[in-house]
């Protein structure tokens, strides 16, 4: 007997199950089987149980197919029956790769269209590949036509076709029927390797039945399974027939729904005159069950075709009442509903099969939230703010009371990481932690080692990156096996860029992976640690030795952290050369195992326990599929990713916290919060495309056919019924770019509207009862309405931004206590405010020692300055950065430090000539060759043949340059110490400290680039330096510490040489007697106090832009400066520099920054001038 246990809530269900199980229990020793439809139900059912009594024990939980299966084989009497069915789809893959792979199938003209696919590739390997993904999607498809077109196999079976069988309205037509007739013809090939498959098995087990009664247990439960094919339907009646069948089951609807149409159904039913439906709303009933309900009204049809003795237990949403069991043959009383929610009126709508919209209401609550974002970031954040005012409001609420779903998780699993697995450092009072578990995610994704498992069966296909193998080496399991810390792999890290290793093993391999008869070794691991070897061994300084640049960084113990690298990358060469060769199922495991037990430390580790339960499945399979041929990389490779590929139900669901999952059928789990994310058209309900071969989706579909779209529609529906106190939806209804529009997914769309007709909600693109989240955390929005975000940080940075339109030099997130009011500096200003403005640590000494090379660095950038020395912030990559790829074209750093090289070699020589005599020549061209020859093999520059040709251009160029620099500036180069001491109106002292190049009566500064704003500023506080100094000696204020600072008396200005490699042209700036340098310097000096305290808005950069304009006599308005600020052809416009984005994230106001601007920078752009050469 089929007892039938509907109930529109699961809890009402698990008390039936717990009743019967007390009532009428089972022998001590037997086991209560129980099928699921998946391990989520498993786990909850369970837990519930034990809640429920105490313990949960003696219960054998199985899935559908698989216990069918097993009970069909033991009831039909025949050993030959495999216990893993060759029928099942992982099975059948690898019988159906070696049928396709036969004589018997290539050389048979029906099979012409399957065999063209995949003998087109000119590669064996790839060949294989494409067979074997062909077999794959054919397993599925025969795996469908075996559970829901079982009439199908058993015409094919008797070498019949399906268009013959009757009542069978297919369609005949040419695709169709050459499709049906190889596919027919496989079938029969199939059958006769082995002549079990599940509809003959079923046939002969329920034939069997009447001899196996004492075999058969004498009850089963079937708990929350809401669609079954019509053929397992069949086999479960026969079966109750001779035992107990329970079928625990989850009906949204009190009231026989089984003949309700959607509306568009019914209006397709009117405009066609058929007999019965002539008004919508009676066709109709809830217009939510009958559009998202189609999946479980056909399975309540299809149930209801059998003998059933129906217990109903329903009850209204909102009851506080505890549902009893019911007497045989009654049904349950449905307790009534103290106080309905809008969450409960739409569940007992649903229930009561009611159209609110007949008799419109106004009702609005927080039971419904619909939110809409503009990315899935958003989405995340949004939600953690919602839930942390429910655990407000809700005392009681814990985080196991919450689901959160996506259609696709691994899409939104990285955000929820972000978000709401925070840092401790990001924890506090009123943010507190929201512990989550994130289920159903694939092993790939989810575990580095597995997919660290999968590159390494991309061996012989890979182009061996050095980022790749590096992150290699990170993984634990590796680092134990070869003795590395994570300080080694930082070293590791530093030799190989150092080395400039980018890819590739060895020259041959370059070769290989190019397509070229003949590579080059540059930038290959066997080139780098070739370098570092022989470097280790000649010493500590870099040789060039038979065309390599010897690299001296490994020393002492780092000789065996070398040696270990070198064998990781002699171990994965050898094994990339082993994966290549085919071998069976048996060999491949073996292979494999090896490969693992030398790579890593192998421990019981659950990642290690998932690879080698792929590993083992892949032999089990070939061995029930009797596949004992050589099996090529590209298919192992295939098996394994689509073996790792697959969610993990099992994992992190229900653990105690907030769980996340994908949204998976049959899972209608009751929660007091469930929240569905992703809600956007064309990704939910999800659509799978159906394959060109496919016959179901080629024909008409029939009662009990299962489709992704309508489990999605019914998921839907369930997820509606299932949440207690709240339903969250959102759904990203702003494109993040443009700010356009987006449409939700057409299912939310439904409720929205039936919420609008029926409850007065106003929920169209600009509606009130929608929750729209600003595009950014930090909007003031965020932080307004009725769920105000919680984050005091993004808050600070929305206020900072606020109040930057208004003040652009308030500083970001630093408190006010720590930044005083920016000091306009006037042309007042003197010694006595630098000494106020100083640091504390140096207030107190009697003398404050600075280096203008702080000074010089200071002024190109204030923020950054600041930022590092008073705050510890860096913004720039601290990490070395690997590079997979090998260089194209020169960097501009490198380029510009070979010529600095080059020249330096020209002025040297030049130098030497004026003190020995004229150098030799050849000893000037084998120093440049020797600094050429070095930039080369040094692997900066590209391996290209114009390279030589860049060399010698800059070669000449720096020739040329020197020769300039030793004619205008003059000969026998000094650099003489000097210092000045500036007396503060307190007491104290500033000593300002420098080395200046004297060379005959001017200072000489040279850079082989054009001049910058840093380099006028180094001019100009040289030339302030030296004329104080000047000044100071005169007075008698400082005596000479040197001999050669006597040639500083006779200096007179500060000269510039720069090389334009655009224009190929020599520049000359120069500084003349500035006047009244000890105030120009004093205002410097005050302004570097000021910094240590403060951001400051005085780059070079800025200074230079504002007085080139304002120098051709026009204005710079503010709203020239935010054209400046943001500008897009600048390589770096300020506001995408980070320093300058952290303390002014919107453009500042210019007028406020003017003044100290001016003050600093005018005296030195008047005195500049340019020397005509």
């Amino acid at each position: 007997m089929i007892y039938l246990y509907p109930a529109n809530k699961m809890e009402n269900l698990l008390v039936l199950l717990d009743k019967i199980q007390q009532i009428s229990p089972l022998a001590v020793f037997s086991q209560e089987i129980i099928v699921v439809q998946n391990p989520g139900m498993q786990h909850w059912l369970n837990l519930s149980l034990a809640k429920q009594r105490g313990i949960s024990m003696n219960i054998r939980y199985a899935l559908p197919a698989q216990f069918l299966w097993k009970l069909m084989r033991s009831v039909a009497s025949d050993e030959d029956v495999p216990d893993q069915s060759p029928y099942s789809r992982e099975v059948l893959t690898w019988r159906l790769a070696a049928l396709l792979g036969s004589d018997e199938v290539t050389a048979n003209p029906e099979f012409e269209q399957p065999s063209r696919y995949w003998q087109q590739e000119t590669s064996a390997e790839r060949a294989a590949l494409k067979r074997y993904q062909l077999a794959t999607q054919l397993a599925d498809l025969y795996e469908q036509y075996l559970i829901f077109r079982p009439k199908w196999i058993d015409a094919w079976q008797h070498r019949e076709s399906i268009f013959n069988l009757q009542n069978e309205s297919l369609p005949h037509a040419g695709a169709l029927d050459e499709i049906e007739k190889w596919q027919g013809l496989l079938w029969q090939l199939l059958i006769k390797e082995l002549p079990y498959n599940p509809v003959t098995l079923m046939q002969d087990a329920i034939a069997g039945l009447n001899n196996k009664k004492a075999e058969l247990p004498r009850r089963i439960v079937f708990f929350g399974i809401n669609a079954m094919a019509p053929m397992w339907l069949d086999f479960i009646n026969a079966l109750s027939e001779h035992i107990e069948i329970h079928f625990f089951h989850l009906n949204p609807c009190f009231s026989y729904w089984g003949d309700i149409l959607s509306e568009k159904q019914a209006v397709k039913a009117i405009s066609n005159w058929v007999d019965g439906y002539e008004d919508i709303r009676s066709a109709v009933g809830n217009p939510l069950l009958a559009s998202l309900g189609q999946q479980g009204r056909e399975f309540m049809a299809l149930l209801h075709n059998y003998s059933l003795v129906n217990i109903d237990v329903f009850e209204q949403a909102g009851s506080q009442d505890t549902v009893s069991a019911p007497e045989p043959g009654q049904q349950a009383a449905i307790p009534e509903a103290v106080t309905a929610s809008v969450l409960a009126q739409l569940q007992n709508d649903i229930l009561t099969l009611t159209d609110a919209r007949q008799a419109p209401k106004k009702a609005k609550d927080d039971s419904v939230i619909i939110t809409s974002c503009h990315s899935a970031l958003r989405e995340v954040q949004g939600l953690h703010d919602w839930l942390l005012h429910q655990f407000n409001a809700d005392s009681e609420l814990t985080p196991k009371d919450i689901l959160v779903m996506c259609p696709q998780i691994e899409s939104y699993a990285p955000y929820v990481n972000a978000v709401f697995t925070r840092g401790w450092q990001d924890i506090d009072d009123k943010i507190p932690p929201l512990p989550c578990s994130i289920a159903d995610r694939s092993s790939k994704d989810a575990e580095p080692l597995i997919a660290a498992f999968i590159d390494l069966l991309n061996l012989p296909d890979s182009r061996f990156q050095v980022s790749g193998l590096v992150a290699l080496l990170r993984l634990p399991a590796m680092q134990q096996k070869f003795s590395l810390s994570f300080e080694d792999i930082d070293k590791i890290s530093l030799w190989v860029e150092q080395a400039a290793i980018h890819w590739g093993l060895d020259q041959q391999h370059k070769a290989n992976i190019l397509g070229l008869e003949q590579g080059s070794n540059s930038f290959t691991w066997q080139q780098g640690l070739s370098r570092l070897m022989t470097g280790f061994a000649y010493g500590d300084s870099e040789v060039i030795h038979q065309e390599a640049l010897l690299l001296p960084v490994v020393e002492g113990d780092d000789g065996r952290l070398l040696g270990q690298l070198m064998l990781i990358i002699e171990q994965l060469q050898s094994f990339s050369h082993q994966l290549s060769t085919a071998r069976d199922a048996c060999s491949w495991q073996s292979f494999l195992q090896q490969m693992l037990d030398e790579l890593f430390v192998v421990t019981g580790d659950h990642n290690f326990e998932l690879i080698y339960h792929a590993i083992e499945s892949l032999v089990e399979y070939c061995t029930h599929a009797l596949y004992d041929k050589d099996i090529a990389l590209s298919v192992v490779r295939e098996f394994l990713n689509s073996h790792f590929s697959m969610p993990d139900p099992g994992r992190q669901f229900m653990v105690g916290q907030v769980t996340f999952c994908s949204m998976i059928p049959m899972r209608s789990i009751p929660f007091k919060i469930i929240a569905v994310l992703g809600l956007n058209d064309g990704e939910f309900p999800r659509q799978r495309q159906p394959l060109g071969f496919d016959l179901l989706a080629m024909t008409a579909a029939k009662l009990g056919d299962r489709s992704r779209r309508g489990d999605d529609r019914y998921l839907f529906l369930e997820a509606i019924i299932s949440a207690r106190q709240a339903l969250y939806l959102s759904y990203q209804g702003r494109n993040i770019k443009t700010n356009a529009p987006r449409e939700a997914s057409l299912v939310l769309k439904e409720l929205m509207e039936y919420l609008e007709l029926g409850y007065g909600w106003q929920l169209g693109n600009s509606g009130d009862d929608i929750r729209q989240l600003p595009m950014q955390p930090f909007s003031a929005d965020n932080y307004l309405g009725a769920y105000p975000g919680f984050d005091e940080k993004w808050l600070k940075l929305g206020n900072s931004t606020a109040s930057g339109e208004e003040n652009g030099n308030e500083t970001l997130l630093i408190s006010q206590e720590v930044i005083s009011q920016e000091n306009q500096l006037g042309d007042k200003q003197n010694s006595a405010a630098a000494s106020e403005n100083m640091p504390a640590e140096q207030q107190g000494e009697k003398t404050a020692q600075i280096n203008a090379s702080e000074l010089i660095a200071f002024f190109q950038h204030p923020a950054r300055q600041f930022a590092r020395r008073q705050l510890n912030l860096y913004f720039e990559q601290v990490s070395i950065e690997l590079e997979d790829a090998e260089p194209f074209t020169a960097d501009r750093l490198q380029s510009y430090q070979l010529r600095e090289q080059l020249l330096d070699c020209y002025l040297v020589a030049a130098t030497k000539e004026g003190e020995d005599g004229p150098a030799a020549t050849s000893d000037i061209d084998r120093e440049v060759l020797q600094v050429i020859t070095a930039a080369r093999l040094a692997g900066k520059f590209p391996y290209l043949p114009t390279t030589g040709e860049l060399f010698e251009k800059w070669r000449d160029d720096s020739e040329q340059f020197s020769r300039v620099i030793i004619e205008q500036g003059g000969d026998n180069p000094s650099q003489v110490y000097c210092e000045v001491l500036l007396s503060q109106a307190d007491g104290n002292n500033i000593s300002l400290s420098t080395l200046l190049p004297v060379q005959g009566q001017q200072l000489v500064f040279y850079r082989s680039s054009s001049a910058k704003a840093k380099d006028f500023f180094t001019l100009y506080l040289h030339q302030l330096i030296l004329q104080v100094w000047q000044r100071q000696l005169a007075a008698g204020q400082i005596s000479l510490q040197a001999d050669e600072q006597g040639l500083l008396a006779h200096v007179s200005d500060c000269s510039g040489f720069y090389f334009d490699t655009k224009s190929q042209k020599v520049s000359q700036y120069r500084f003349k007697a500035i006047a009244d340098p000890e105030t120009q310097l004093a205002r410097l000096l005050a302004a570097f106090a000021s910094g240590q305290n403060q951001a400051l808005l005085v780059n070079g950069e800025l200074a230079e832009h504002y007085f080139k304009v304002t120098g051709r006599g026009k204005s710079f308005s503010q709203q020239d400066f935010e054209k400046y600020w943001h500008d897009v052809n600048a390589i770096r416009p300020l506001s995408a520099d980070p320093y300058m984005h952290y303390f002014w994230p919107t453009c500042p106001d210019l007028s406020e920054h003017l003044s100290m601007i001016e003050s600093l920078y005018q005296p030195m752009y008047q005195a500049l001038e340019k020397v005509k050469l």
